[in-house]
């Protein structure tokens, strides 16, 4: 019975010893890099948050950074503290409001001394994530900017193309404001111009019921084909890489809430139209509050089944759900350690690792436990 007990807690300590290693060169850290805005339509703002890193010492720190496609341009996001609980929680804002988007397509994290006097990253990469190139393309269409677009106007990018889905939140945004305008207005000569300007913002200057006798507040591009425009984009980028788990996982949300908009602006144009045949003031008033509240849909989504939550689906997610899917098909997943450490020193002859020892105490305790399984039979048998 003795040595029943000795043999098992043997090859327990043995399985130990070969288990514990694996199980330490397997920890990952967890958490992602999303690039998110400071203002609405901007992605000048990215928020980490990771679990389970590893703790440096005092000598060393995190420091996170956002790279080009090249390589040639970096940005540092700043030094990454890591918390007790070996979290590290950070959000970065570009003081001159670049979208991040336009330059960066890669996340790192580097182990830089403490004082460090380099301002570029160190060679030591402990974390990295990148986005797939033809992912990546798509989302800067999406995000940041697409030849063909009307400019921005204003901002660090003016003069530069819109990207999709900044132009749907803002040509949304606008119709919205004309709406309430026009619902608000006791005349129906300012009720008709401001529904012509909300049919306007929606089709665009080539729609069928433009009105080309008022004068367009919108971009003339037409909230309709910045939806139509969303929903194609994010396709192509799973159509284009189609192995990426996160492009598979939110494309439906910027697809679902770019058929949102597109079904909500739409009604809320048929609304506009019809108060602008009214010759009532109050009829035309109550069809603008309609539009209005079809195009606050359209921009903020709705809580369809009024569980506290605006999800990014069918009959709920709007123009602001199509800025946030987007950004999360671009998430950075930064679990991967990169090693970096030169490997290990082979054992000096004559010494012996803990893994070898770990086999040779596995394979004795095994042979130690069949020949004493052998000895019990014998004794049992004699007896």
């Amino acid at each position: 019975m003795y040595l029943s007990k000795f043999l098992k807690l043997f090859l327990l300590l043995s399985l130990l010893a070969l288990v514990l290693p694996l199980s330490i060169a397997s920890a990952e850290v967890a958490g992602t890099a999303v690039i998110t805005d400071s203002s609405a339509g901007l992605s000048d703002q990215v928020v980490v948050s990771l679990t389970d890193v590893p703790r440096l010492g005092a000598t060393e720190a995190y420091e996170g950074w956002l790279v080009s496609d090249d390589g040639a341009h970096s940005l540092s996001i700043g030094v990454m503290a890591v918390d007790t609980d070996g979290s590290i929680n950070l959000a970065y804002t570009d003081a001159q409001g670049t979208n991040l988007t336009s330059i960066y397509d890669k996340f790192v994290i580097t182990v830089e001394p403490v004082p460090d006097t380099d301002p570029g990253l160190s060679s030591h990469v402990a974390f990295s994530d990148q986005i797939p190139a033809g992912g990546m393309v798509h989302i800067r269409h999406l995000l940041y900017s697409s030849a063909g677009n009307p400019e921005y106007a204003s901002g660090a990018h003016a003069g530069t193309p819109k990207g999709i889905s900044p132009g749907l939140g803002e040509q949304t945004d606008l119709a919205r404001v004309q709406a309430g305008l026009a619902a608000g207005s006791s005349t129906l000569a300012d009720i008709k111009a401001h529904a012509a300007n909300v049919i306007n913002i929606i089709e665009g200057a080539h729609g069928d019921n433009f009105v080309s006798s008022e004068a367009d507040p919108g971009d003339g591009f037409g909230v309709l084909n910045y939806a139509a425009d969303a929903k194609n984009h994010a396709q192509l980028i799973t159509a284009d890489v189609p192995s990426d788990a996160t492009f598979a996982k939110y494309e439906p949300h910027v697809s679902d809430s770019s058929d949102n908009v597109a079904d909500w602006a739409g009604m809320a144009r048929d609304q506009a139209v019809i108060a602008s045949n009214a010759t009532n003031v109050a009829v035309a008033q109550a069809f603008m509050t309609n539009a209005q509240t079809l195009l606050t849909r359209a921009l903020n989504g709705h809580d369809a089944d009024r569980d506290g939550t605006i999800e990014s689906i069918i009959g709920e997610g709007g123009a602001s759900q199509v800025q946030v899917g987007v950004q999360n098909m671009g998430t950075y997943n930064p679990t991967e350690v990169v090693i970096v450490e030169a490997p290990p020193t082979p054992p000096a002859t004559g010494d012996i690792s803990w893994g070898v020892f770990a086999l040779i105490a596995l394979t004795a305790g095994a042979v130690l436990l069949g020949g004493g399984g052998l000895l019990f039979a014998r004794g049992r048998a004699s007896a």
